[in-house]
């Protein structure tokens, strides 16, 4: 081997190893980029309850309401610290670079005296209790105590409304896919006689006209399907934005199953009663009204004198030099300071009015609430028990439409129906799987909003 064919041979080599070592890390990157892609394309299936879950732990709206409760706790912190007494430490050090002095003039002579030492240190302690401010800090804690259930109350009732919006999206999103479940059916069966159809005119046994009517009934539901698949798309991202999943994410729907029987719906008198005595809106309004009463009372209690204790002790020194010990003045003092007020220009009697009228207002509106959540109830019922009225009839059309359509086809095949029979009988299926998936939408979301109307859950649905 001569030494130009070694040389080509080595470059020849070198070239090889700088061209795989580019592919080498490009594969790799595909790969790793191949694996991202599958990884975010990942399915997340979700039941009713695993939405229920998110939707309590990362809907805005909830965690905003905790926010609100975070405050609340708070203000007891706040309105509490009026029992407790204010201590006060302070200290101080000044330092004078030039110190004052005052001459005196005798027998002719006249003497300098300074008034001041280049050091001066001092620190005081200071106790202040109120004793009596007519029940006014003992009421603003219970007012204070109160507000936090109020809120804790309201909490409750955005989470059950949080909840009970999944549930309805989260139903949805089946409806969606069950309509287009029920569309690509109808589609398979229509393009099936459609190729029937197209056969038999080949064949001399049908005319032109219905082939043509064939097709066109195929046609017709192509656009209705890619509709519904929009629609599919289009509920499972408001579901995902309502639970706080990213829009991007693929999830799978799985649905639980369903006991549709009302055997354990207790009578209209018992949720009404459960409704009036475990909402959190009915509670939450009780706790008002004592609130609004309470801000009556310290109101009132401005009409009282107030009565304040207090306690101080203090010490300074002064020297020329670093010395706590030299010149030092202490002092102790121990007080109480009673204050009544004669005349504020009608000031009390106005608040006091203001808070009263705060008060009835407060007390009627609970009674209105209770109205309306008596008729909310009555209405979530009525929804329900005409909900499962509906899903047994959808029940028994949907059967009876089933063995329309194979009664059709067997006449046509046999050569004794017609093409518009089939059509009118696939229609009809059509029509009655759409509509046994509503009625089962209307079932589902009565129920759910029975169970947020009465805080029961009747058990309709099984795992």
């Amino acid at each position: 081997m001569n030494r130009n064919h070694y040389a080509a041979c080595t470059k020849a080599r070198r070239k090889s190893v700088n061209w795989t070592l580019p592919k080498t890390a490009l594969l790799a990157g595909l790969l790793l980029t191949a694996g991202i892609v599958a990884q975010s394309q990942a399915q997340t299936a979700l039941t009713v309850a695993d939405v229920r879950l998110r939707a309590a732990s990362f809907n805005r709206q909830y965690l905003s309401a905790k926010q609100d409760l975070r405050q609340a706790e708070s203000q007891v912190k706040i309105a509490r610290a009026g029992v407790f007494p204010d201590i006060d430490l302070s200290s101080s050090y000044d330092r004078n670079f030039i110190i004052p002095s005052f001459f005196v003039t005798a027998n002719g002579e006249s003497m300098e005296f300074k008034t001041g030492f280049k050091n001066n240190f001092g620190y005081s302690l200071s106790v202040n209790q109120s004793i009596w401010e007519g029940g006014k800090v003992i009421t603003a804690w219970q007012i204070a105590r109160l507000y936090r259930d109020y809120t804790n109350l309201n909490l409750e009732a955005v989470q059950s409304e949080v909840l009970y919006n999944a549930d309805l999206l989260f139903y949805n999103a089946i409806f969606q896919r069950s309509v287009l479940e029920t569309l690509r059916k109808a589609h398979e069966a229509t393009s099936y006689n459609m190729q029937t159809v197209e056969k038999q005119f080949q064949q001399g046994m049908v005319s032109e006209f219905d082939l043509l009517r064939a097709r066109v009934e195929n046609a017709n539901l192509e656009p209705q399907v890619l509709q519904a698949e929009s629609e599919v798309i289009l509920s499972q991202k408001r579901l995902k934005s309502f639970i706080g999943m990213p829009l991007r994410d693929s999830i799978t729907l799985i649905e639980d199953a369903m006991d549709t029987s009302l055997t354990r719906l207790p009578d209209l008198e018992t949720l009404v009663t459960s409704a009036l005595k475990n909402r959190p809106e009915t509670q939450a309004s009780r706790k008002l009204a004592s609130i609004t009463k309470k801000a009556v009372s310290i109101a009132k209690a401005e009409y009282w004198p107030t009565l304040d204790a207090s306690y101080r002790y203090s010490s300074s020194a002064s020297s020329d030099s670093w010395n706590l010990d030299e010149n030092v003045s202490k002092s102790s003092t121990v007080g109480l300071r009673l204050n009544f007020k004669i005349f504020d220009g009608f000031q009390r009697s106005g608040d006091v009015a203001y808070r009263r009228a705060d008060f009835e207002k407060s007390r009627i509106a609970e009674e209105q609430l209770a109205d309306n959540v008596r008729l909310e109830v009555e209405q979530a019922y009525d929804q329900l028990v005409r909900a499962k009225k509906s899903l047994d009839i959808q029940k028994e059309t949907i059967a009876q439409a089933e063995e329309g359509l194979k009664i059709a086809n067997l006449r046509y095949e046999q050569g004794v129906g017609t093409q518009l029979e089939v059509l009118a009988a696939q229609s009809a299926l059509t029509n009655a799987r759409n509509s046994l998936a509503q009625a089962l939408f209307f079932f589902r979301t009565s129920k759910a909003q029975l169970k947020k109307a009465t805080t029961v859950d009747i058990g309709a649905e099984t795992r």
